[in-house]
């Protein structure tokens, strides 16, 4: 299922940055005039408050239209740009349209065509028949023949003008959904990371739903109120020039239907909303049950009969809703059917006396009925032709709403580069709480720095703000005071997606694409070659189960489809491979049996040995502690011990009593066995088997027992 989180968003905007346009033109391709600016530009430009009263009224209509049965998505107003706008993106298909409307035209004319000719043949026999004389008929001076074979290519070229206005409609269509989705999804990736913390709205929906509705607005839709109008409008003025009389007398009868179909229509519109939302409640619940550790929860505690129960419920919902609608649809189409016949009847008479009056022949009357049957399903078609435009109207308002959003404070591409050369990384009285939730100081006054080349470790207790100091370097937020610096430059004056290109990130869930192995490790790398993806992999202590599987690094993986330790290692190789200059390693182990945490603990020893990358955990297992040169202590938001392992290893020390506490948790009874968790499940390949010795290895290095007491 497509969706949209801060953590997934995360990896997709740190590796994007590289690949998006340059911001001024993504904003020339993506701007328009601001709201307000245009629609108090449009109301002066009124000729009437009429006009800008009805104006007010559609869009309000559109909005309408728009966010029903959208449940808990983000509302948003059409405006008169929004309008202009969606003329402005059908033009670049402008050709397209025209030839596919053009072609319309000749196929409702053909159509309408039909009746005449209809009426005109049966009128051909009629005067045979009466005739008597022997002498062959002829229509216009020809022969029956002769009128056949032409009715017949006429019908042909309708056939055909049919055919390719409903592939060119149709392809226009496609292309301007693509242009959409791709630009919309494009500039989805460039927002800020709070904004997807917020859930970043009902994106997916926009995407998908509103795109398809604005396509068919401007294209299909589009045809059929074309086709729509020139139906009412020629089958109108055929009835009234064949019998003004009968026409009169079917227009008393065709607009209290026309209005009882306008009726059932906004019923039956809000009625399939309301079934939409029911349908909604029942996929999300059915998502949520049916995935992997929900499942084993319902399975463990035996709950599948209240979860039926449930689910059934939800379904009968949407049950009852059809149920309405199956009794609506019924009693409509049988009132509307009956006031068909009875006006057919009516016709039939009346008509019948003009017939036997000589006013009108038999075709005449024959083609008056049928007109009325495309009188009425042309306006039937319009008033649908108006709320498919009122909603893609509104639709577009949403689409051009995700389009155009700027992020409210971290812009790619504004900046300046960062040093080339490796630099000192310093924190300086730093102040942080989480737009969401500003009243809750997470940072208070950080001082920290670190020097190029040197490894450390960022340790406390659960939610002090460890990852969110990796947040602030990572400048998926800026420090709401104090300054974070690179060198002796302000990080907020940098470029971001230039600063996140000189920086590695491991997490303690690290995503994994669908793809191969290798697509994996180069991701967000451009460029790279076979062998730096091998030799990333290599450092990161991956080749080796690598290299057992069938098709080596083209094995093709999904998110769940390696083991814990496997996906954390090759994420280590994914954030190597680009040779950053930091290594940001948050929580890489803590999900980790010994056995995994023994080779990701085995691959992060060996980069801190060679000295060339910075590396910053952020970490609470005592076996990934001890491998950092110096240690920070973080508590109540400040850093209030700092040094190496051995110097902060001494009684009364917030960090003795950290590790402590993380010993007591640690002691047996309290062990978690060395099960695959749910998400080790499921593995394409065993882990590598380590030697005896290692695994005792792997289990020493997992205990804080090196606490002296």
């Amino acid at each position: 299922m497509l969706y949209f989180d801060g953590t997934r968003l995360a990896d997709l905007r740190w590796a994007h940055n590289e690949h998006s346009p340059s911001e001024s033109s993504n904003k020339a391709a993506t701007a328009i005039p601001s709201k307000q600016t245009d629609v108090a530009a449009g109301s002066s430009q009124g000729s009437s408050g009429i006009l800008s009263r009805l104006r007010d009224t559609l869009l309000k209509k559109a909005s309408e239209s728009a966010n029903k049965g959208s449940k808990g998505a983000e509302t948003v107003t059409p405006t008169y740009p929004d309008v202009r706008r969606l003329i402005s993106m059908a033009s670049s298909q402008r050709k397209t349209i025209i030839i596919a409307l053009a072609l319309l035209i000749v196929s409702a004319s053909v159509s309408l065509a039909v009746p005449f000719a209809i009426g005109k043949v049966i009128d051909f026999f009629t005067a045979a028949f009466e005739n008597g004389t022997g002498d062959k008929p002829t229509l216009f001076g020809f022969g029956f023949g002769s009128v056949a074979l032409l009715l017949t290519v006429i019908f042909a070229i309708g056939a055909v003008a049919k055919a390719g206005s409903n592939i060119l409609l149709e392809l226009a269509g496609v292309r301007l959904i693509q242009r959409m989705r791709t630009m919309a999804y494009g500039n989805a990736l460039k927002q800020e990371v709070e904004w997807a913390d917020r859930g970043a709205g009902d994106v997916v929906s926009r995407l998908s739903v509103d795109t398809n509705i604005v396509g068919e607005a401007i294209t299909s839709d589009i045809g059929d109120g074309l086709r729509a109008g020139v139906t009412v409008l020629f089958a109108g003025s055929a009835m009234f020039l064949i019998s003004t009389q009968l026409t009169l007398l079917m227009m008393a009868v065709v607009p209290p239907a026309a209005i009882g179909a306008v009726f059932y229509g906004r019923y039956l519109r809000d009625l399939t909303n309301r079934t939409q939302e029911a349908v909604g409640e029942m996929t999300r619940t059915a998502e949520e049950r049916l995935n992997g550790p929900a499942f084993r929860t319902i399975t463990a505690f035996n709950t599948q009969a209240e979860e039926s129960k449930r689910f059934e419920g939800k379904v009968q919902s949407i049950v009852e809703l059809q149920t309405k609608e199956a009794y609506a649809s019924g009693f409509f189409y049988a009132g509307t059917g009956f006031v068909g016949n009875c006006a057919i009847l009516t016709l039939l008479t009346y008509g019948g006396s003009l017939v036997a009056k000589g006013v009108i022949t038999v075709g005449d009357l024959t083609s008056l009925l049928m007109y009325t049957a495309y009188l009425g399903g042309g306006l039937a078609n319009l008033t649908s032709f108006f709320a498919s435009i009122m909603r893609g109207i509104g639709a577009g308002a949403r689409v051009f709403g995700l389009m155009d959003r700027e992020p409210e404070a971290i812009k790619l591409g504004q900046g300046i580069d960062p040093p080339s050369q490796r630099d000192v990384i310093k924190f300086e009285n730093v102040k942080f709480a989480y737009p969401s939730r500003p009243q809750q100081k997470i940072l208070n006054g950080v001082d920290l720095s670190l020097r190029p080349g040197e490894s450390v470790a960022l340790v406390g207790g659960s939610g002090v703000g460890k990852s969110s100091v990796h947040a602030l370097m990572l400048r998926f937020y800026d420090a709401d005071k104090g300054t974070v610096s690179f060198g002796d430059v302000d990080i907020k004056s940098l470029k971001p997606e230039k600063l996140r290109e000189m920086i590695g990130v491991v997490t303690q869930d690290p995503t994994l694409f669908d793809g191969t192995l290798a697509e994996n490790i180069a991701y967000g790398y451009k460029g790279a070659t076979r062998e730096e993806i091998i030799q990333a992999a290599k450092q990161a202590n991956c080749w080796e189960f690598i290299s057992e599987m069938k098709n080596g690094l083209d094995t093709r993986i999904g998110a769940r489809q390696l083991s814990g330790g496997q996906r954390q290692r090759v994420a280590i190789a994914r954030a190597l491979v680009r040779k950053p200059s930091i290594l940001l390693l948050d929580e890489a182990t803590s999900a980790l049996d010994s056995a995994s945490e023994f080779l990701v603990n085995q691959a992060i020893e060996s980069i801190i040995r060679q000295g060339k990358i910075t590396v910053w955990i952020v970490a609470h297992r005592l076996s990934t502690i001890k491998s950092a040169g110096k240690i920070l202590v973080l508590d109540k938001g400040k850093i209030v011990e700092s040094g190496p392992f051995e110097e902060l290893d001494q009684p009364g020390s917030r960090f003795r009593s950290l590790m402590a506490a993380q010993l007591e948790a640690s002691a047996p009874g309290a062990v978690e066995e060395d099960e695959p968790s749910e998400s080790d499940e499921p593995v394409i390949d065993s882990e590598p088997q380590l030697e005896e010795g290692s695994h005792e290895q792997a289990n020493s290095n997992a205990r804080p027992n090196s606490v002296r007491s």
